[in-house]
């Protein structure tokens, strides 16, 4: 009787030490999966000014984000994943609802440029809107993608969130008071 309890006793511990292993690195791929969600020290929040992080393009060029717009324009941030039904969606949403004369729409990304081709050769996007830079997304707590972040002339972040469809772009660039009707920034909503 002694040994059959003391056999079960020590199949309840494996089976602990077990659980916990589990546990832990399930804990871990989920800390690993959020990593760009993590709190920064300045956080990108509507209505105050964007993070200014420079990049490069993947022409080579070095693009100043957030900060007073060089060529007095919004910038509409897209954030997106290769291989991404949804992202692919979100660039043809984006592209079909701006004409980019009064805002610049930008492609960021992380990973190879490889990566991205067919999509950037498919909807026609220039290397100079495209920047594949990881620490861009984690300036702006972006987790999930596709996401975006709408940015006034000014450099003041209007709207940010994850944008799905067509609805959650309008949504966005609602709630930043962009008129699509004559492609302006009006003002920033309350």
């Amino acid at each position: 009787m002694l040994i059959a309890s003391l056999f079960l006793l020590w199949m309840v511990v494996i089976l602990l030490v077990v659980a916990v292993v589990a546990l832990s690195r399930q804990l871990r791929a989920m800390q690993d999966s959020a990593g760009p969600a993590v709190t920064r020290a300045m956080p990108a929040v509507p209505g105050r000014s964007a993070p200014v992080v420079s990049a490069p393009t993947l022409a080579g060029d070095m693009l100043t984000i957030g900060g007073p717009s060089a060529d007095g324009r919004a910038q509409l941030l897209l954030f997106i994943a290769p291989g991404c039904g949804a992202s692919r969606s979100a660039v043809r949403d984006a592209l079909a609802l701006t004409d980019r004369k009064a805002l610049r729409l930008l492609f960021l990304g992380e990973g190879r440029a490889e990566e991205y081709a067919d999509m950037l050769r498919q909807h026609r996007i220039r290397d100079t809107d495209v920047i594949l830079n990881a620490q861009v997304g984690a300036d702006f707590r972006i987790g999930v993608r596709p996401s975006a972040a709408l940015i006034d002339a000014g450099g003041r972040l209007l709207a940010r969130g994850p944008v799905d469809g067509r609805a959650q772009f309008d949504a966005l660039l609602a709630h930043g008071r962009y008129d699509v009707a004559t492609d302006e920034i009006v003002a920033l909503a309350s």
